[in-house]
Parts: structure tokens; C-alpha cells; sequence
């Protein structure tokens, strides 16, 4: 297509302007050119000798004079585009939370893997230092524990004296709980201490000096090993973080693929050098910061083009489960809060609603799966098992439940179990993911 029946496709009135995207960049017998998208439709202009630079992404506000095109100036990028500009660097070097931190663990029985040198030993270890084990606990305080003492599974904070030494258990030290369950103040402690909140609450000022926040715990475990390394802080991004293989195959999914055991935490896993447990804690930071950007991504772009926005936060809640091994809950949660309409009968459309996406893989239930949607107060859930014998359990169970929701004043419209995994939808890495629609 020639440039004119280009420029008259765009259906253009004279001296209108319209926002276009780069999308490559061309040289033509010395000439810059540029290809833009403009409405949906690709567009090959000339860029004037004295312009900008450009580069593919960027965004032009440009208006048509005549038969011809003017570059108004180039804009700063949209939210979105930083947004997602800063996740695609993070995406392909995240670290589970659960694997990574049951390594952590497993260091505080098996210590630093020894330096190569004259007199160690192959797989030989040494002890920790004091600084680092103290680090290393303090993270060990921040996870639930996992007990099934009482014949189901509770989920208990674990409260840690200092341990000193190398013990034959990485929980050593550990006491008992103190109180006898987590109840719903326990939870969302539990979710404000996940990380996915930290620079939140730096910004609001409400960080206790206590390390109570995993994100900030794992930074000072960090800046713990790197000055047993007579490391400076500025050093920490000289180690290649070291990334989950499921997580480079599926960055954004939800839930993301769960992680093969890794076996009992006292044995079967040998000690991980300074560098190691480094790269280890790089991924961790680096999930973490993908769960981070992954929400206010999809926060920013449902509030596109007026559309209603919906607040999304996604992160994984670890729990210390018997034997110092450590799991996830992958959690989501949107909650839309529409404009107040001030018609009475449009009333009912400016409710707002929660909905709760629980994604869970438990030792003796296995995976199962928990979608809740509350608008007022209408509840409706429902519940994946993949075991048989977990979804005939859950549904034994549905009609004691249904009752208890009742007693609170709730309106139950749906309660059901199903058998297998919630259907999702694969999150592709488009080009939308870096840039604005023109």
C-alpha cells in the first residue's frame, strides 16, 4: 500500500492529533524511518533529521497536515509501560519461595559447604557464623509452622530463641508454639510480612525495626553473608541470581507449576557455599519483586480506557512444614470497588466485591484450590481437589460449612467441590506487556 492510501486509511481529519507507537525501526538509502502503529494499523513514515531519538516502544503524539504527517513530541511513558519494562527484567531469574527457603533451612544443620583447600574434604561443611545463624533464624520466626499433632493440619507461628552450633535438625532451637492456632489476626500478619507489601509500608512509615518482613529479612541475610565475604553491600548484584526452572518456563501463571519435593530436611542435601546461598536469596528477592510488579500491572492496566479498576495483589505465604521442609500458598486477591452510582436503581452495580484465589499443595490433602467471590454480602465458592479421596472429603463437609457462612449473615448463592484443577489461562508475554496501546 502506497503512503497516501496509508495516511487515508487512518480516516484522519485534517490537523487531528493521534497518539502512535514505535514498532521498529528502519534505515532506507540513509534514510531513518520508523514504523508505527497507529489505530491498529502499521504506518511507514520518515523521521526527520532534527527528531528525537527514538527507539521500538516508544510513544509519538503525532497530527496529519494535509497529505502529510508532523511529529508533535514524543511522550513519557505510561505507567504500564515502566511497569512492565521493570518485570521483564525480573522474570527470568525468580526462585520458589518454598525450595529456596528450605535450602536456607537445611543450612542451619549442615552449615557453609567447606572452601576447596588443602586437608577438606569433598561435601565436607563448616559452622556458621553467629551473625549469619541469628539471620537465618530470624527468617525461620517469620513462617508458620505446620502441625498435625491434633489430627489436622494447624498452621502455627513459630517462635525462636537464638540457637548456637550446628544441631541435627534445622528447626533446634525452635520452640513451641505459643498459641494454639492461626486465627484471622495471625493470617493477615502472616500476608502483610509475605514481602509483597514492603516498599507500602516503608513509604507510609509503618516497618517495625524488628525484621518481621520476609523481603527485608532475606535482604539482611544478604548483607549478613556478603560481610562474612568482606563484601560491601554494592557487591550483592555481582551474583547471578539462580532461577527456578518452572518459573523461566511459566513467569506469570497462576497458580504457578508446584515444585518436586526435595526430600527430608535433615538428610539427602548436601551444604551450600556463601556464593550459593547468594544466588539463592537474589531469586527469592527477584519472585518476590515479579509478584510485586505482577500486581500493580494488572491493577494499572484494568483501569485502562475507563474501565473500572480492579486493586489485584498476588504473593506466596511460606509455612515451615514438619522436618524444616518449607511450602506456599499462592494467593490472589482483586477486590473492585466501582464508582458509587447515585441512582437508586443503579445502586446494586456500585457494590463492591472481593474475590480470593487460594492455591494450596498439602502433604496429605494434596493440591487443592479455593475460589471465593463476595459482593456484599452474597458469598459464592468453590473448591478443586485432585486427590478423590480429598474432593469426597470436602464435600462431606459442604453442608456443615454452608450452615456456619449462614450463622455469620451471610447469603451462600454457590458452594461446590469438584474434582482436578481450576481451568486458567496462559499468560503469554505479548508486546502489551511492555508498552501502551496506541
Amino acid at each position: 500500500m502506497d503512503p497516501l492510501r496509508q495516511l487515508q486509511s487512518l480516516q484522519l481529519e485534517n490537523r487531528q492529533a493521534v497518539v502512535a507507537r514505535v514498532a521498529e525501526l528502519l534505515t532506507e538509502r540513509g534514510q531513518q524511518q520508523a514504523i508505527l502503529e497507529v489505530r491498529g494499523q502499521k504506518l511507514t513514515v520518515n523521521l526527520p533529521a532534527d527528531g528525537p531519538e527514538l527507539k521500538a516502544g516508544d510513544l509519538l503524539r503525532i497530527m496529519r497536515e494535509g497529505q502529510s504527517l508532523t511529529l508533535l513530541d514524543k511522550l513519557p511513558p505510561a505507567a504500564e509501560t515502566r511497569l512492565g519494562q521493570a518485570l521483564i527484567r525480573h522474570l527470568p531469574w525468580q526462585q520458589n519461595l518454598d525450595t529456596g527457603l528450605s535450602q536456607l533451612m537445611n543450612a542451619l544443620s549442615a552449615g557453609f559447604k567447606a572452601p576447596p583447600g588443602p586437608g577438606s574434604q569433598p561435601g565436607s561443611s563448616q559452622p556458621l557464623p553467629t551473625t549469619v545463624r541469628e539471620a537465618l533464624q530470624s527468617i525461620a520466626r517469620l513462617l508458620p509452622q505446620v502441625s498435625g499433632d491434633t489430627g489436622g493440619l494447624i498452621l502455627r507461628p513459630v517462635q525462636a530463641p537464638p540457637a548456637t552450633g550446628i544441631s541435627s535438625s534445622p528447626l533446634a532451637g525452635l520452640a513451641a508454639p505459643a498459641r494454639p492456632g492461626l486465627d484471622a489476626e495471625g493470617v493477615r500478619q502472616w500476608l502483610t510480612n509475605s514481602g509483597v507489601l514492603t516498599e507500602a509500608r516503608l513509604a507510609k512509615g509503618t516497618l517495625e525495626a524488628a525484621p518481621t518482613d520476609l523481603k527485608l529479612a532475606l535482604g539482611r541475610l544478604a548483607l549478613t553473608l556478603l560481610q562474612h565475604q568482606n563484601l560491601g553491600a554494592d557487591q550483592f548484584t555481582r551474583f547471578t541470581p539462580l532461577p527456578s526452572h518452572e518459573l523461566v518456563t511459566a513467569p506469570l501463571q497462576f497458580p504457578s507449576p508446584t515444585t518436586a519435593p526435595l526430600g527430608n530436611a535433615d538428610g539427602g542435601r548436601e551444604a551450600a557455599s556463601p556464593g550459593q546461598m547468594l544466588r539463592l536469596l537474589a531469586g527469592m528477592l527477584n519472585r518476590i519483586t515479579v509478584n510485586q510488579l505482577h500486581s500493580q500491572l494488572l491493577t494499572t492496566r484494568s483501569g485502562a480506557e475507563g474501565a473500572p479498576q480492579v486493586n489485584t495483589l498476588i504473593t506466596d505465604l511460606p509455612w515451615m512444614a514438619p522436618g524444616g521442609e518449607v511450602k506456599t500458598a499462592q494467593l490472589r486477591i482483586d477486590y473492585d470497588k466501582p464508582e458509587r452510582e447515585e441512582k437508586p436503581e443503579n445502586r446494586r452495580a456500585g457494590v463492591s466485591e472481593w474475590r480470593l484465589n487460594l492455591a494450596m499443595d498439602l502433604d496429605e490433602a494434596g493440591k487443592v484450590f479455593f475460589d471465593v467471590a463476595l459482593r456484599q454480602n452474597a458469598l459464592s465458592a468453590r473448591v478443586w481437589a485432585e486427590r478423590q479421596a480429598t474432593a469426597r472429603q470436602v464435600n462431606q463437609e459442604l453442608g456443615a460449612l454452608r450452615s456456619r457462612l449462614t450463622d455469620l449473615g451471610l447469603e451462600v448463592s454457590e458452594l461446590e467441590c469438584r474434582r482436578g484443577q481450576p481451568p486458567t489461562a496462559a499468560t503469554r508475554l505479548e508486546h502489551r506487556l511492555l508498552d501502551t496501546r496506541a
